[in-house]
């Protein structure tokens, strides 16, 4: 971004949004919150016009991600060239979310109608034809329609590395997770170096927190040998880099993973030997470092990106919150989804 009066809107834009986010520390205090005093909260943060959530809080989902996707589309305007297309790559991962709910729901023959109600609507975003997608009758032929859209590259790798495993819907998943970050960080190589610079704990933090639970998962939950777990994984983050990643590989067990973490990891960890905690830690480490990217960070594009994702958190966060209680859960399994809160 050039030094335009843009910027100076951006940013005071971005401050205001910034001071709506719901912090992490408010998580146990709004799960102990009925849905209608929860969705007056929503509604005060993110409501326009007319476009509002009702009382009963059904359709949070996707009155979260409509609200969402309309401040990122503002927030996108600013930036040009390498910038621009750095964010919106990131952004391309809420479509790839929508993506792999397709296919998971494709192969395990889920209906057309529940389909579509796990689907976020992308506005302006949308660059696949979702209705078009779900109303296909075989699986591969929505692989083979995927494969003509902008994420024709990322899905034709996913689909080798299916047919290289052994038709695991896991490698789908992974792989379409692997190619995003790797096309993700080659982006972040074109930007200014002032920017790459203060993106690195941000957007490395955010890869180690994925390349650790992929390798716990596919050594330990799914069985894969040291070399194809890590030849699974993705770019290097911030503490994990390939050397570290290969070593952590070859380990037997997740306590041995945990016990060679780095330092700050494992700092993390704690005492957690649950692939599960681990999970829910990693989020929120990756997560503290948007925070401080979001509140710190002297570039635009990194308070953006660091923006992306915590508002992602924060609705996904809320979403799980006001379904839960709409189908009485127990508010301590609802914690449980939302990150152990509180």
């Amino acid at each position: 971004m050039s030094n335009e009066p843009g910027n100076a809107y951006l940013a005071t834009r971005l401050d205001m949004l910034a001071s709506r986010l719901l912090a992490f520390d408010e998580l146990a205090t709004v799960l102990a919150q009925d849905v209608p005093t929860i969705v007056a909260r929503i509604n005060q943060a993110y409501a326009h016009g007319d476009d509002r959530l009702d009382d009963s809080g059904l359709g949070a989902g996707r009155f979260l991600g409509r609200r969402m996707f309309s401040d990122f589309q503002m927030m996108l305007r600013p930036f040009h060239a390498n910038d621009y297309r750095f964010l919106k790559q990131a952004m391309r991962w809420f479509e790839l979310v929508n993506i792999k709910v397709l296919i998971r729901g494709k192969f395990n023959a889920v209906p057309e109608s529940a389909l579509l109600e796990q689907l976020s609507e992308m506005g302006s975003f949308a660059d696949v034809p979702l209705r078009r997608l779900v109303e296909t009758d075989d699986p591969l032929e929505m692989l083979r329609m995927l494969e003509q859209t902008p994420y024709g590259a990322i899905v034709r790798q996913a689909r080798r590395v299916y047919e290289e495993q052994g038709h695991e819907l896991f490698s789908l998943d992974s792989a379409i997770d692997r190619n995003f970050f790797i096309q993700l960080s080659h982006r972040a190589l074109f930007l200014k170096r002032k920017d790459q610079a203060l993106l690195k704990p941000v957007l490395g933090g955010l890869m180690d927190r994925f390349n650790l639970l992929w390798l716990l998962r596919f050594r330990f939950s799914y069985g894969l040998s040291a070399a194809k777990s890590y030849y699974l994984l993705s770019a290097n983050g911030l503490k994990l880099d390939s050397a570290r990643l290969m070593q952590l590989a070859r380990l037997d067990s997740p306590q041995a993973v945990v016990a060679q973490l780095p330092d700050k990891l494992r700092q993390v960890a704690g005492e957690t030997r649950s692939v599960f905690e681990l999970e829910q830690l990693m989020e929120f480490y990756s997560l503290s470092a948007a925070e401080r990217g979001l509140y710190q960070s002297e570039s635009l594009l990194v308070r953006c990106f660091s923006y992306l994702m915590l508002r992602e958190a924060e609705a996904r966060y809320l979403n799980a919150i006001v379904k839960g209680k709409n189908l009485g859960f127990d508010d301590e399994l609802i914690r449980l989804a939302v990150g152990g809160a509180g």
